[in-house]
């Protein structure tokens, strides 16, 4: 009895990971993992596409404001999946905590509790992340709110997708393609720790 119990309860939480695995997300507000650049090119800021710091195997593009939306960007491969949407970020326009909290509820009714818990202690940052599968691999549901004084984080409400899968196989092609030159530093002008301090 007690096996058969501990089987339906495997079951039941199987049947229950499955279902929001196929309900995992790929899109919001028309813009699509997976698809190309050119599926949204009238939304995108074209000329602001840049490549990260240290990051040459992907380019980021600016979003034009949607109705509802304060911007955002997309982030595409330059490698193995060249032009292809691998991550995007939107802004809402609602900046309030009553709208991410409706979001939030949102979120956990369909895809059920987040993975992980990434604000910080002062109630200023509230970050969840829901780690979602489907057939293609994982993705990456973000949440965030902000209302501190870092400049450095972006004020108010958004939401981000990602295939973090994609974002790695990118990054392997593009290091295979572009090996690194084993280059001698430049040697330190000052002597001691006081090289890796302010002066």
């Amino acid at each position: 009895m007690k096996k058969i119990l501990l089987l339906s309860i495997s079951l039941l939480i199987f049947t229950a990971n499955f279902s929001f695995a196929q309900n995992a997300p790929n899109s919001i507000a028309g813009i699509t993992l997976g698809q190309n650049l050119s599926s949204i090119r009238s939304i995108l800021d074209l000329d602001s596409a840049r490549s990260p710091w240290q990051k040459e195997y992907i380019k980021r593009i600016e979003i034009k404001d949607l109705e509802g939306y304060n911007g955002g960007y997309i982030v595409v491969g330059d490698c193995k999946h060249k032009n292809i949407i691998l991550r995007f970020k939107l802004k809402y326009v609602d900046e309030s905590s009553d709208f991410f909290d409706k979001i939030y509820s949102m979120l956990e009714k369909r895809f059920g509790k987040p993975n992980d818990w990434r604000g910080n202690p002062f109630g200023t940052l509230k970050v969840w992340k829901w780690s979602l599968n489907d057939d293609l691999g994982n993705i990456s549901l973000i949440l965030q709110h902000f209302s501190g004084d870092d400049d450095s984080i972006n004020k108010g409400n958004s939401i981000r997708l990602s295939r973090p899968s994609w974002i790695e196989q990118e990054k392997d092609c593009w290091d295979k393609a572009n090996p690194d030159e084993k280059t001698k530093p430049i040697p330190a002008k000052i002597k001691g720790m006081s090289w890796f301090i302010p002066y």
